[in-house]
């Protein structure tokens, strides 16, 4: 049975809506829907807060993650540099401090690339134009 099949099993065995579980899971209802018919694949932290709510073992659920999620095989960025870089470790602090924007990173990174590419031109024009508007 696929991870979609399983998420709809277990919210039909409690008889909830999607709105219902989706206001539980604070998403949007078209989210669960992606999920439940496989047009979406959630993130390996969604799927163990599926799995909490659902009163589930985790693996139940995790097993077949791997299989859906897309297998990158070329190095990441942070493989090419090296982790003594003292940019780095500033970066690394910033995420630390700033758990949002550690997520929402995260989260272009799962995004297609060409979604991923429009975010980082919009970020990174951002940041210009700040640098061009110090007074603001």
């Amino acid at each position: 049975m696929s991870l979609s099949e399983k998420l709809r099993q277990l919210r039909d065995k409690r008889n909830w809506s999607q709105q219902t579980l989706a206001d539980m899971m604070n998403m949007d209802r078209s989210t669960v829907s992606r999920y439940e018919t496989g047009r979406s694949v959630p993130t390996y932290q969604t799927v163990v807060r599926f799995a909490e709510l659902y009163q589930v073992d985790k693996e139940y659920l995790v097993g077949e993650l791997d299989q859906l999620l897309p297998k990158n095989e070329e190095p990441g960025y942070m493989t090419k540099e090296s982790l003594l870089d003292p940019e780095l470790s500033i970066i690394l602090q910033l995420l630390q401090q700033e758990p949002d924007l550690k997520k929402n990173l995260l989260d272009i990174h799962l995004m297609p690339a060409k979604r991923r590419a429009f975010f980082i031109d919009l970020l990174t024009y951002q940041i210009k134009a700040s640098k061009k508007h110090k007074n603001i």
